[in-house]
């Protein structure tokens, strides 16, 4: 037994007896919590560690993460120590998730989670599970949190349907392994048992209509930027045959504003692994009549 591999067992063994006595004990508070679950984080960033060790540590993160969302003062505490794990608020103060990846050794990224309902006592708290890898058709399912098309989200922009429900699209990064990139414009809404669901077909003319989320594929060696800001469309589009070109006005709006992926080579057509953004094409999605409206090749010479 070589002493790096002996000094990284006996590490393991004493985070996971804290662990173990934090949890029989309960967390008295949300500060003690968040001390021993930071424990645990730094000792996922040890260098050396296997596959089968970074996972036993994940799990205590993921547990005593569960056990400190049930205190009460978790629902504005900011866990700012706690880098790795990203939070996110509803900007209507309904929900907030946590949600973090932990890379595997063969380049794969998985994601584990949960949605915490804010103001809510006993405390409602949906694990979020990642089963990314098992679905078939990812871009046309509609999932719940058991089944979880896994992501970190980084933008909450609220809507509502036509019958007054509300929605929340989310703006999201998932890196999916060493070759494959991914940037995910995901819809999520609560039934009428207030459970959560994943993906919504509010895309009528993206591709065939039939989309539930949009999933962007591309290189892992490069950048895809997609941000939710204002731009100036173009309305009102008429022919003036005087002057033989359009006369239009120009609405500023809100806007989901992406950079347009494209194969380096069109032979590469469908091998993500070869996408890139085109550089000066942007495409955006525009909620209006409560859908999202896709706009092709639009202007962002606007001020952003």
């Amino acid at each position: 037994m070589s002493p790096r591999w002996f000094l990284i067992t006996f590490y393991l063994l004493t985070i996971t007896a804290t662990f173990n006595f934090a949890a029989g004990q309960r967390f008295k508070s949300v500060e003690q919590a968040e001390d021993t679950i930071l424990t645990a984080v730094k000792a996922s960033l040890t260098r050396d560690l296997t596959d089968s060790s970074r996972n036993v540590i994940n799990q205590l993160i993921y547990n005593g993460l569960h056990e400190a969302l049930r205190l009460p003062a978790s629902d504005d505490y900011p866990f700012e120590s706690l880098k790795s794990i990203v939070t996110i608020t509803s900007p209507d103060k309904k929900f907030r998730i946590f949600h973090w990846n932990l890379p595997g050794s063969d380049g794969k990224q998985r994601y584990f989670g949960f949605i915490k309902m804010l103001g809510q006592d006993p405390p409602v708290i949906f694990p979020l599970t990642d089963i990314s890898d098992t679905l078939l058709s990812p871009d046309t399912v509609v999932l719940d949190n058991a089944h979880w098309y896994g992501s970190l989200y980084y933008k909450i922009i609220p809507g509502e349907l036509s019958s007054g429900k509300k929605i929340y699209t989310l703006l999201g990064w998932a890196g999916r392994n060493s070759l494959i990139t991914q940037k995910v414009i995901e819809v999520l809404m609560f039934d009428d048992h207030d459970k959560p669901r994943f993906g919504l077909k509010v895309f009528p003319d993206f591709k065939d209509g039939n989309m539930a989320r949009i999933i962007f594929r591309y290189s892992a060696e490069t950048t895809m930027s997609m941000k939710y800001e204002k731009q100036s469309i173009a309305t009102n589009k008429r022919w003036n045959s005087k002057k033989r070109e359009f006369d239009y006005s120009l609405e500023e709006s809100l806007m989901i504003v992406c950079d347009r992926v494209v194969p380096i080579d069109p032979q590469l057509t469908g091998q993500y692994q070869y996408y890139v953004a085109a550089g000066d094409i942007f495409d955006g999605f525009l909620f209006r009549n409560n859908c999202w409206t896709f706009l092709s090749g639009i202007d962002t010479r606007n001020k952003k």
